[in-house]
């Protein structure tokens, strides 16, 4: 185990109705200049548009918008929200939705203070150094991004998918409702469940030596994401069976998991590529790669993954080499593809050899081994069934 600090900043207000705190919380944060950021509108059906606009109309809060916000955010939409901060003089940024409109609020957030196009943040060309502090509603149990300084950006004109970390991007305060996410349809809801897992697994697998207490929280949670999620898809759906999803996201990337190891995230990074250039849903994207990574990694470092494998073996009631293929099982049985055999049929090793290139374009990836374009080749190839 090695050395940590773990301090967790952002307020989690948990449960039903608890919008009603949102007032208190713009309250406590003096906020005057309100800029909301959302996706396509599911924030109105939801009522949490109305909400918001009711309380700073109580509270004469000046509230401006960006909307629209996609899926793996775009550039674009962050330069827009830039640009209305500094115009605005934007004091605090309110997000409502999924992950995607989560980690664009971080992006404007820190962009507004930063002297240069906020893309060259994401290439790594430039630093940010502060941030509007920033609030969320979540509405989608699935990238835990409420609890964490992290955030995910794409831009369509380059091609490419990058991330950024910054202590001062984590969330003052998210509200997390599990009834708005009773209407999330079957599919997002399988995406989000992988996205969870992937950032428990991501944290679970690690060269570091003797990490059982955090080990044995990682299993707790997983064991909680596949029970309830199977209970949604076996048609049982309910508040509580959402609640136990949305704690599970929140937790799992609270980085509280993680603390006292040192991560992998190399499924994450190779799984960029894949959304940017075909479009494929984050969580699904995960799946594509994670199972040939675990091959990958077990072929050459056997002395640090067996042990965990092991855990995960008992989890899923199998061997420590059959995990793998448990994992495939129960993610295909849950509808989502777990290799690249169909619908990639265009990739050539060429093309192939690009999308690697994309996917290391600022360096080498993974801990738990080294992934290198040669090891990411091997990685896809066993996905592809090469």
């Amino acid at each position: 185990m090695k050395n940590f600090e773990y301090q967790a900043l952002t307020k989690i207000i948990f449960g039903k109705n608890e919008i009603e705190r949102l007032k208190s919380e713009l309250v406590e944060n003096n906020v005057k200049n309100l800029l909301l950021v959302y996706g396509k509108g599911s924030i109105i059906k939801l009522g949490i548009y109305q909400k918001v606009v009711e309380v700073c109309e109580e509270l004469s809060i000046n509230l401006y918008f960006e909307k629209d916000v996609r899926p793996n955010p775009e550039v674009s939409s962050v330069r827009s929200g830039i640009q209305t901060c500094r115009e605005q003089h934007i004091d605090f940024i309110l997000a409502a939705g999924g992950g995607s409109v989560v980690d664009c609020a971080k992006a404007i957030g820190f962009g507004t203070y930063y002297d240069g196009d906020v893309w060259d943040i994401y290439l790594k060309k430039g630093n940010a150094s502060k941030s509007i502090p920033i609030g969320v509603i979540i509405t989608l149990a699935a990238t835990g991004t409420e609890t964490n300084g992290n955030s995910i950006l794409s831009n369509d004109e380059t091609h490419e998918k990058r991330s950024a970390a910054y202590r001062f991007s984590i969330p003052k305060f998210a509200i997390i409702d599990p009834s708005y996410t009773l209407s999330v349809s079957h599919h997002h809801v399988i995406a989000g469940s992988i996205d969870i897992m992937m950032h428990v697994f991501e944290q679970y697998f690690s060269n570091t030596l003797r990490t059982e207490t955090s080990d044995y929280m990682s299993i707790g949670v997983l064991r909680s994401v596949i029970e309830n999620t199977e209970r949604i898809l076996a048609g049982n759906d309910d508040y509580e069976t959402r609640a136990n999803i949305s704690w599970a996201s929140t937790v799992g990337l609270s980085f509280l998991l993680g603390a006292d190891k040192v991560g992998d995230w190399a499924t994450h990074r190779l799984s960029y590529a894949i959304t940017i250039e075909y479009g494929t849903t984050h969580g699904y994207a995960l799946a594509l790669i994670f199972t040939s990574w675990l091959r990958v990694v077990l072929k050459y470092n056997p002395k640090t993954v067996l042990p965990k494998l092991k855990l995960l073996g008992e989890l899923l009631q199998c061997g420590s080499e059959d995990v793998p293929d448990a994992i495939d099982e129960l993610f295909n049985r849950w509808g989502a593809k777990t290799d690249m055999k169909e619908g990639f049929s265009d990739l050539t090793e060429e093309s192939l050899r690009s999308l690697i290139q994309n996917a290391l374009a600022l360096g080498n990836v993974g801990t738990v081994i080294e992934v290198n374009p040669d090891i990411a080749f091997e990685i896809f190839k066993n996905s592809l069934g090469w």
